[in-house]
């Protein structure tokens, strides 16, 4: 299953999951870099769940609207640092990048 058919996938059992009740994801591993696409899957799915921009989540944590872009696309890791304050602006505990992550450490 790639990142994008994925991302659709657990998009709409986000959506759906207040209305049945639950939100379930399943169980996905993620080819590449697989630990940072998947935590930039996670970012972009909650970001995006909240109807925030990319914009308006790199002005909140004072860094480059192109940084969010690359740790959505696996592209660059994310400090734990960091990780802990999107985790805090997106109402999440950091462990919620890390669930449902089947892959091997990079």
């Amino acid at each position: 299953m790639s990142v994008n058919s994925t991302l659709g996938s657990m998009a709409m059992m986000t959506l759906l999951g207040p209305i049945a009740g639950t939100v379930t994801e399943p169980p996905v591993t993620v080819r590449g870099n697989s630990l940072n696409a998947w935590i930039g899957l996670r970012l972009r799915m909650r970001r995006t769940w909240f109807g925030i921009s990319n914009q308006e989540l790199s002005e909140n944590l004072r860094i480059d609207c192109d940084e969010i872009n690359a740790y959505e696309a696996g592209t660059k890791r994310i400090s734990a640092n960091l990780l802990f304050r999107i985790a805090k602006r997106l109402d999440v505990v950091p462990d919620y990048f890390f669930q449902g992550y089947l892959g091997g450490l990079d």
